[in-house]
């Protein structure tokens, strides 16, 4: 296989993933940086469901040995994904996002190769990010935090934030590639939570590192504190990730406000209510913590457009007069029953899911 071949290849398999990997030079350059031809030989004959070596090997027409040294290596860096399993350790693709894009930031470092990253990543974002989700699912949604809605009436387990973490067998703290990439605010740059088999990963090869549940919810509320959006992946069943986001260097918040794309998350299911005998108008909620322009104050009231807002709960947790809440809001869809059923819902639509069943056909 050529070495335009050998990329466009890999490109091709990692594309068959829920998240997409569409072509552009940047991707292509992107792919050059982070594997070498060789690497990326060996990478061709990876799925996204884990693979002993020799089968990598096998698949890719790779010489078997030295093959583990090799994905081990990758794994190192952050390129593929590593799990031990009876004994033996199996490695799998990354998809684009959630993968090859955050884990070389996630350590929160600057070097030669975040350096050369970062502007690719700038130009390939708005390609990226007009295609997440599809019409009739979407890859995240929105949560408040959790205080302000436990003791709505009908509230649903996966709307409690800290019940779902309290679920999860492994929490870690990473830091968020969208600001390290996009260097655009202040905003805490240890934000992006992991859990379980991705957080034992990204911890055991450095990217990540274990807290506790209980520092999770703390932190969690200082974010809410600093204005950022919480963003967890569109499925009932557990936590992949918790996003804890800004307006401006977020990619799946701006794949929604500037790509134009409003199928990649899905609102909260509440809105805020202003309770005009309490509030004084001072803007706040408007000014301040709206990441979406969704309240006018219009004669010293704030005044909510629904249309626009997606149910953070932003606006009520920095009210200094405690005039918002958050009420139930009709019509939003009920998260997936599992993040297999969200993968299958948008592959189908998009007519992928041939193509990721025979990448990952033994």
């Amino acid at each position: 296989m050529e070495e335009d071949d050998v990329y466009e290849q890999l490109r091709r398999n990692i594309d068959t993933y829920v998240t997409g990997c569409p072509p552009a030079p940047e991707i292509d350059e992107i792919l050059r940086l982070l594997f070498s031809e060789d690497e990326a030989l060996l990478a061709c004959g990876l799925a996204f469901v884990p693979r002993a070596p020799d089968e990598v090997a096998e698949k890719a027409g790779f010489p078997a040995p030295g093959a583990a040294e090799v994905l081990e290596a990758l794994a190192d860096r952050g390129v593929v994904m590593a799990r031990e399993k009876d004994g033996t350790t199996r490695y799998s693709l990354l998809p684009v996002m959630p993968g090859l894009f955050e884990f070389p930031f996630m350590k929160g470092e600057s070097n030669e190769l975040t350096e050369r990253l970062a502007p690719l990543w700038r130009a390939y974002m708005p390609v990226l990010g007009k295609g997440l989700g599809s019409p009739g699912m979407a890859i995240s949604r929105i949560v408040p935090i959790q205080e302000e809605v436990e003791s709505a009436p009908g509230v649903l387990t996966c709307e409690m934030l800290y019940d779902l973490i309290d679920r999860a067998k492994a929490v870690g703290i990473a830091h968020c590639a969208c600001r390290e990439s996009e260097q655009r605010c202040d905003a805490p740059r240890e934000a992006c939570m992991v859990f379980d088999g991705a957080c034992d990963f990204l911890v055991e090869h450095g990217f990540a590192r274990y807290i506790t549940k209980d520092e999770m919810k703390r932190m969690l509320r200082e974010l809410d504190e600093a204005g950022l959006v919480h963003q967890v992946n569109n499925s009932r069943d557990k936590l992949s990730l918790i996003c804890n986001c800004c307006p401006c260097c977020c990619h799946l918040l701006r794949s929604l406000t500037e790509f134009d794309n409003p199928s990649v998350l899905v609102s909260s299911g509440f809105l805020p209510e202003v309770d005009p005998d309490v509030c004084v108008g001072c803007g706040t909620c408007a000014d301040q913590r709206c990441v979406m322009g969704a309240i006018l104050v219009v004669d010293d009231l704030a005044t909510v457009e629904p249309a626009r807002c997606i149910g953070c709960g932003l606006c009520v947790t920095g009210c200094p007069e405690r005039a918002l809440t958050l009420v139930r809001r009709e019509g939003v869809p009920e998260p997936a029953a599992t993040g297999r059923d969200v993968g299958l819902a948008i592959l189908s639509e998009k007519g992928k899911l041939e193509d990721f069943i025979r990448l990952n056909s033994p």
